[in-house]
């Protein structure tokens, strides 16, 4: 399951972190600046999933991404054909 997560770097974590213990999946990364409270770092959303589910994911985000990308075709279509 997603959850919201930081860390205390100014450098951006991978997409995708694989160890023999499990996965990482990061996304919708936010960059922010540092302050008087708080350094540089960044904010996102991270799934940490066994390799099995990795395999799951990876094949679902396939789907979903051609899915997606036929729905764009689409919307051009009409849009253009107006």
């Amino acid at each position: 399951m997603w959850t919201r997560a930081s860390n205390g770097e100014s450098q951006k974590p991978p997409e995708v972190s694989i160890d023999a213990s499990g996965v990482i999946v990061t996304r919708n990364y936010k960059h922010i600046e540092a302050t008087e409270e708080m350094p540089e770092h960044w904010e996102y959303d991270e799934w940490q999933m066994t390799h099995e589910q990795y395999e799951v994911y990876q094949q679902m985000k396939a789907e979903n991404d051609d899915l997606t990308d036929a729905l764009i075709e689409l919307a051009e279509l009409v849009v253009g054909g107006e």
